[in-house]
């Protein structure tokens, strides 16, 4: 431990034994927190200038960044410290050198902008110094070091030699530093172009994350450069990064953008497709509907799935994509039903209700979910569906008019109740289903009668549902009653619940008077 004295630190810091001095160093480090030390800065540079060991010399230079608590020491420590960033000193001398520069000028607020004119000018001649770093032989470490001081001291601008660096994680580190900085990300746009080509997978995605961080200001070569990637890169999601990028350059990216929706990886496409949607805008509109004529099946599925994300500019398509649900491809046919689905375009209701005749019960049911936003028009096209020959065609159909299920306004669906009222009487159990729940929510009383029929359904949870829609009908205990004698014990207890409900345990009849009940 080192003494109390001034004495006493000077003598251990001069003793003959080097792990005395090592010690004292590492301990006046710790001790500056709570005491100025400046006063043992040339004691301590001189160890770092000079002692044959080379821990030692490190030992200083870490000593030395602890020294910048006062103006005094900005002033002084800079200079000690950048004497041993010698090319002839060991690298892990250099490199610690090199960190402590960057804290010291770093503490003075210099990488902020503030602090005095002569720590200003010292943090400008510290980063030419850290910049020849990049170009004088300097190992990774003291590479690394420059590049973190250079980062710390607000000089990410000055980090441009590094992106040539022979070692991968200093250039990564580099180019990371620069997408961080708002004003060196500018101002190396072309550098990052480059770097995307680099050999390092690393580093690519590096250069991929920084150019996204420039958003709308990338330059031409930059985006092209991002949607050469669809085309040359192996890594999907490095291409994922790419995509993510061109989507935040706005219009200026699209052209690119569009290259990845015939990506050979089914998620790049998708993400691509999903990325250009929330783009939007008339050219992005137009281009992607332009891609409705490729040869590839996959591609005109990425541009179907891109317009129906577009709203506005997308419905403008709408007849195009509406071509699409006859296509020979059955993902395109589903695609262009689910744009015209999320485009919601009622004018092409009756393109949706054609495919009644459609021959794949899936296509069928899709047209089912997308006429249900489609308003009047849809609700018009839907009950056509009500004879379909699947059973889960017809019921997703009734559903439509289910207002807790649906899209459809529950308006407009009450004017249907009479046709979903037949579907009582389907064959299959889950059509009758969705058909009396869906009187129970649209609250159609006028078929109160037609539901309390359903105690003799041959289906349980067609008869419990009946129950359960008889009470949001206001139904009297008379029809509820019927189902308190049920086989099945889920439907009498219902019963008995919504029959007490109503006033049945009681013993009240509809006509108000008392009565036993048995």
């Amino acid at each position: 431990m080192i003494g109390d004295g001034d004495d006493d630190v000077l003598d251990q810091l001069q003793s003959s034994d080097e792990h005395v001095r090592r010690v004292a160093l590492e301990s006046l480090a710790l001790r500056s927190g709570s005491r100025d030390c400046t006063s043992y800065a040339a004691e301590v540079g001189q160890l770092l200038e000079t002692d044959d060991n080379a821990e030692v010399r490190r030992a200083a230079a870490r000593a030395l960044a602890s020294f910048g608590s006062s103006e005094a020491s900005r002033q002084q420590v800079p200079g000690l410290l950048a004497a041993a960033l010698r090319s002839g000193e060991e690298d892990k001398v250099r490199a610690a050198s090199t960190r402590a520069l960057g804290l010291v000028l770093a503490s003075g607020g210099a990488g902020s902008g503030g602090g005095s004119a002569s720590a200003l000018a010292n943090t400008v001649a510290a980063a030419r110094r850290l910049q020849a770093l990049a170009q004088d032989g300097s190992g990774e470490e003291v590479q690394l070091a420059a590049v973190e001081a250079l980062a710390s001291l607000g000089q990410a601008a000055c980090l441009a030699p590094f992106f040539n660096s022979v070692f991968v994680s200093v250039c990564r580190s580099a180019v990371v530093e620069v997408g961080r900085s708002p004003s060196a990300r500018l101002e190396h746009l072309e550098l990052l172009a480059g770097v995307l080509a680099h050999r390092d997978t690393s580093v690519r995605l590096a250069a991929v994350q920084a150019s996204g961080e420039v958003g709308l200001s990338c330059s031409t070569s930059l985006i092209v450069a991002l949607g050469r990637l669809g085309s040359t890169e192996q890594n999907r999601r490095l291409r994922h990064a790419a995509v993510q990028a061109l989507g935040r350059s706005g219009d200026g990216g699209v052209t690119e953008l569009l290259k990845f929706l015939s990506d050979v990886d089914e998620d790049t496409r998708h993400f691509a497709a999903e990325t250009l949607g929330s783009v939007g805008g008339e050219k992005a509109a137009a281009s992607a509907a332009a891609l409705l004529c490729s040869s590839e099946a996959s591609t005109r599925c990425a541009a179907l799935q891109a317009l129906g994300k577009m709203n506005a500019q997308g419905r403008a398509h709408s007849k195009v994509v509406a071509m699409h649900i006859s296509n020979e491809d059955l993902h395109c046919r589903l695609a262009a039903i689910q744009a015209l689905s999320d485009l919601g375009d009622s004018s092409q209701a009756g393109a949706l209700g054609m495919l009644t005749t459609d021959a794949n019960k899936g296509v069928r049911q899709a047209a089912v979910t997308a006429l249900a936003k489609m308003d009047v028009a849809g609700a018009a096209e839907t009950v056509k569906f009500f004879e379909d020959d699947d059973q889960a065609v017809r019921q997703a159909a009734v559903k439509v008019f289910s207002p807790l299920h649906s899209k459809l306004r529950a308006d407009l669906a009450r004017e249907y109740s009479e046709a979903v009222a037949c579907r009582m009487l389907d064959e299959d159990w889950r059509v009758r289903l969705a058909a009396v729940v869906a009187l129970g929510d649209l609250h159609a009383v006028e078929f109160v009668n037609q539901v309390g029929a359903l105690c003799g359904d041959g289906d349980a949870q067609v008869r419990r549902s009946a129950v359960t829609t008889l009470h949001k009908l206001g139904a009297g205990v008379v029809r509820v009653a019927a189902f308190l004698g049920d086989d099945d014990a889920g439907v009498r207890g219902e019963a008995q619940r919504v029959y007490a409900l109503l006033g049945g345990g009681l013993g009240v009849d509809e006509d108000g008077d008392l009565s036993e009940v048995e």
